[in-house]
């Protein structure tokens, strides 16, 4: 390459890096301003939780895509998972849709019955599986869409499957082994 060449590339080169530390410079144009229910959100801070406790896992996760039809009950059929399994700890997530569900709301006076008496979609369905008095217990929570738009949510005491339902579970101890 001659010398008018390389001076050409370097002065084209030059020139976009330039232009770009100048764009990046600019300042933004001005946003419009949010509606009041709108914020942003601000930094979480650490700190703000003295009591916790954290158990450092190290062994190997072992996953099951549990797939349910029509007519499963997903309580029940994780509840069999995890014995048939031995699964001590681990957790649970998943999707799908339901022909309807029991779910309950947790207060001092007891749990409250959120009856789920339709067709809705299972939007979410987050869970845990832990030991209890050394049988393995499936704890439950679920969000469910309904037709309209709205949802309800809460700890699954019945989830009747129609037509699928996807859930994983993670098992990070089983028969006691960590």
């Amino acid at each position: 390459m001659d010398c008018s060449r390389l001076c050409s590339a370097f002065v084209v080169a030059l020139t976009v890096v330039i232009g770009s530390a100048a764009m990046a410079q600019a300042p933004a144009p001005a946003a419009a301003p949010s509606p009041d229910v709108y914020t942003r959100l601000p930094p979480v801070p650490t700190g703000l939780a003295p009591k916790m406790r954290v158990t450092e896992t190290t062994a190997t996760a072992h996953v099951f895509d549990v797939a349910f039809t029509t007519g499963d009950e997903i309580l029940s059929g994780l509840t069999e998972v995890a014995k048939k399994h031995n699964i001590t700890s681990g957790y649970i997530t998943g999707l799908g849709g339901l022909s309807g569900a029991l779910l309950v709301f947790g207060d001092d006076n007891g749990f409250k019955r959120i009856p789920v008496d339709e067709k809705c979609e299972l939007v979410s369905l987050v869970g845990h599986i832990q030991s209890r008095d050394g049988v393995p217990s499936v704890h439950l929570h679920a969000v469910v869409s309904l037709r309209d738009g709205s949802t309800k949510a809460g700890h699954v005491v019945e989830a009747r499957v129609a037509p699928l339902a996807e859930i994983s579970v993670v098992a990070t101890s089983i028969g006691g082994a960590h």
